[in-house]
């Protein structure tokens, strides 16, 4: 995937990513995937060793973020998994030891942009990912502001962040899909309420 990276200060927090192109330090991160290796051999059935990120590694979750944000196709559509304790963060704590992710980028500029993303573990819930975010934001240099919440997103138990991180306003919300299969997520950078809010919207 691709960041809108913000340097954390310690090991074991997740680094930040939105997207490729993105030149901001963000502390929201997508599980560390901007410092996974892009492998096109990538096989998703042998054992988790290493971080890794590749379009068409998670064909059924990219299939989950959806096609189209205001009529647009993403910027780019990639998945893979996490594995190593830099990248697991606060997530080991809970006893997950693989995250698997896909995430597709609507880049606006070299500032601003959306990331749809759905995550997915062996128990993983909402209130872990929010944590994971949060804990990686507490440590972040740029990072002013910080405001977590716990709205109710259709109905369902989310998790909020809205930050600066410098003088760019940020927001991510977490919260679990229908099903409970997913935890699915909305990463926005310099954008307003109403395309967040549109954003939470494209997902089922």
């Amino acid at each position: 995937m691709h960041p809108l990276r913000w340097p954390s200060r310690a090991a074991g927090r997740p680094r930040a990513l939105i997207a490729v192109g993105i030149r901001l330090t963000v502390v929201l991160a997508l599980a560390g995937c901007a410092s996974a290796a892009v492998s096109p051999s990538f096989d998703p059935s042998a054992p988790c060793t290493a971080d890794v990120r590749v379009a068409g590694a998670y064909p059924e979750l990219e299939a989950l973020v959806p096609a189209r944000l205001a009529g647009q196709p993403p910027t780019r559509l990639d998945s893979g998994r996490n594995c190593t304790p830099a990248n697991l963060g606060t997530l080991a704590g809970h006893g997950i030891a693989e995250l698997r992710f896909a995430g597709g980028l609507w880049e606006r500029s070299s500032t601003s942009g959306i990331t749809l993303v759905v995550f997915e573990a062996d128990g993983l819930t909402a209130a872990e990912i929010g944590e994971w975010y949060e804990a990686g934001a507490r440590t972040a240099r740029r990072t002013q502001a910080l405001k977590p919440s716990r709205p109710l997103v259709d109905g369902r138990q989310g998790y909020r962040l809205d930050l600066l991180n410098g003088d760019v306003p940020q927001t991510v919300v977490v919260w679990p899909s229908a099903n409970g299969r997913v935890v699915q997520a909305v990463l926005a950078a310099d954008v307003s309420g109403p395309e967040i809010e549109a954003a939470i919207a494209a997902f089922p």
